[in-house]
């Protein structure tokens, strides 16, 4: 994607793509009025981050499912299982009462559920005849319909359910929805006489001419992407899932692994297919790893540094709840070896894992791995670490931790139009063998089948991509710290680059990531002046291989701003995820941003 290109708001983010995990918010106050819900920007939205915003196939599909299973005054969120469909239910119970009405002090924001008044239905979709059959592309790659599980509740619960979708990441996949709007369509036009086509499938007589006809505009990408672009056929969707693993075992592997969590020594061998885990979402990742360490150490956790705002949701409310050190540098060492040490001796027990972000964001913090290796192993804490800033071709979080976690939807996929996440168990980490079992009873594998095609595809190349992406964002961040209308340049190089320089694979290739926040002089105003002046895309998200800004704190901590300034999250920051574009016309873009912001007295 070229630079000085300004995407339209509300529009999907890249452009004209079917299932962009980004939305265009280009303005500074189009991001504050999307968080105040100004119909100015929610009547224009085409999309939005999948966790955040429902997709509009999802929101289809719920309505019909509304018609035939919701009483009324109720609402109906899906999920891809029961398990899911479970945790959804006991979210809703448990935090109805404890979620409190900011306006009425003490009062409960909503009102309790009956017992059985929130409940699930499960719905098979799956042609009705052989006709409506005949028109599932999909069949060979699912080998049976797909279950959905309906929860339904009362309308004023919905910001309950809402919640638990964005924490948790295991709401279904939009092209999952598609899927099954396609069938059930299919089933209304073939009950009597299965006529036409839906998405995904041919029409009738293709086969004779050896030459899939397309009927519609998703047929038609279907059909462009698989014939002309580099797309498996969906029906080897296990075998790019292993494919999959493979990879990013691959990637992790070498580099003397397992150095940290043995206490010295390497040369053992690095993790293989069957410790990597995929999920639907990054956030997906995270929740299933802390639900497995619950099982093997059910007591509280330690966030350590200020993470990405769910994170520290799942943390607080899935389970005995969580400490927080939002520094994660300085005096919070030593305040985690107090809560570490407290715990050992208390009634409550001891704490069960310790999570960091190395680096952080969006403050680009890295923890010194090191050190909380040495203190979880003398307290028995796991220690978790999300890597998805650092990205496996430029850090080796594992060789300290006893899993990492991170979001494939960002630069791993880089095409911004594809979710998923992995979990990654250290093979030579004395948690192994229980927290390996522990997955095996809490993790379940719903990456759908057409998503696990694109995210195998996008994948292919990069390695490649995060090295030339390490290239550009650090001439952006050395050209923003020249000058004088910046105060500050927070990226890995200069923020904690100790640290960093401890997890760095020592590979040529090997670089400080593509995301960088920057403060100005001028505050909050020239902040405005730079982001409004931007000419690259515009929206949530980072990863991308193209350039994608945000003015991060107004999006993720916009209710609580005050909250978020204690650690230095201030809401005048930019957030800017470096791209592909040409090195000369990025600089002169930011350049041009750079000049946009008034000249301090």
């Amino acid at each position: 994607m070229a630079t000085n290109i300004q995407v339209p708001l509300g529009e999907c983010v890249p452009p004209s793509t079917p299932h962009a995990v980004s939305v265009s918010l280009p303005t500074w106050d189009d991001n504050v009025d999307y968080e105040k819900g100004d119909p100015r920007v929610l009547t224009r939205m085409v999309g939005g981050y999948p966790r955040f915003f429902i997709a509009r196939s999802i929101q289809a599909l719920a309505a019909r499912l509304g018609e035939r299973f919701a009483l009324p005054g109720e609402a109906v969120m899906l999920f891809p299982s029961l398990a899911c469909a479970k945790r959804c239910v006991e979210f809703i119970y448990d935090q109805a009462p404890k979620q409190l009405d900011p306006a009425g002090g003490a009062a409960p924001a909503y009102a309790l559920p009956r017992p059985g008044q929130v409940r699930i239905v499960q719905h098979a979709i799956e042609p009705v005849n052989r006709e409506a059959a005949a028109l599932d592309a999909m069949r060979g790659a699912l080998g049976a319909g797909v279950a959905l599980h309906c929860v339904l509740f009362p309308e004023d619960l919905f910001p309950l359910a809402k919640q638990y979708w964005q924490h948790s990441g295991n709401g279904i996949s939009a092209r999952l929805a598609d899927y099954c709007l396609g069938i059930e369509r299919a089933n209304e036009q073939c009950g009597g006489s299965g006529a036409a086509a839906f998405r995904g499938g041919y029409r009738r007589g293709a086969a004779q001419r050896k030459e899939p006809a397309p009927e519609s505009d998703a047929e038609a990408g279907t059909y462009v992407e698989e014939r002309f672009g580099r797309n498996l056929d969906a029906r080897y969707a296990a075998d790019m899932k292993l494919a999959l693993r493979r990879r990013i075992a691959g990637a992790l592997a070498g580099d003397g692994q397992a150095r940290g969590a043995q206490g010295g020594g390497g040369g053992v061998a690095g993790p293989s297919a069957d410790d990597v885990f995929l999920t639907a979402t990054g956030m997906s990742a995270v929740f299933y790893v802390h639900q497995a360490l619950l099982r093997v150490r059910p007591g509280k956790s330690v966030c350590f540094g200020f993470p990405y705002t769910d994170t520290l949701k799942i943390l607080q409310k899935f389970g005995p709840g969580a400490h927080f050190l939002g520094h994660g540098e300085g005096d919070d060492y030593a305040a985690l070896e107090r809560i570490l040490a407290e715990h050992a001796g208390s009634a409550g027990g001891p704490i069960a894992a310790i999570f960091t972000e190395c680096p952080s964001n969006p403050l680009l913090k890295t923890a010194d791995l090191p050190r909380l290796r040495a203190l979880a192993d003398r307290y028995g804490a796991a220690l978790v670490v999300d890597e998805t800033i650092g990205g496996f071709a430029n850090v080796d979080a594992l060789s300290w931790a006893d899993a990492i976690v991170s979001s494939l939807t960002k630069v791993f996929s880089g095409d911004s139009n594809v979710m998923g996440g992995s979990i990654v168990l250290n093979p030579a980490g004395a948690r192994y063998a229980a927290l390996h079992a522990a997955m095996g009873a809490v993790y379940e594998d719903l990456m759908w089948c057409e998503d696990a095609v694109f995210l195998e595809r996008n994948s292919r190349d990069f390695e490649r991509r995060v090295a030339a992406i390490n290239r550009n964002a650090l001439a952006v961040a050395e050209l923003l710290r020249a000058s004088p209308k910046v105060a500050s340049v927070r990226y890995p190089k200069f923020t904690t680059p100790d640290n960093y320089a401890r997890i760095m694979r020592p590979t040529p290739e090997a670089g400080f990531g593509g995301l960088l926040t920057v403060f100005f002089a001028g505050g909050e105003p020239a902040a405005r002046a730079f982001y409004d002046g931007l000419r690259c895309c515009k929206g949530p998200s980072l990863g991308t291989n193209f350039t994608l800004a945000s003015p991060y704190t107004i999006l993720a901590h916009f209710f609580e701003l005050d909250w978020a300034a204690q650690y230095g999250v201030g809401p005048d920051l930019v957030r800017v995820s470096v791209g592909l574009e040409p090195t000369a016309d990025l600089l002169a873009m930011f350049e041009a941003a750079l000049d946009a912001v008034p000249a301090g007295p």
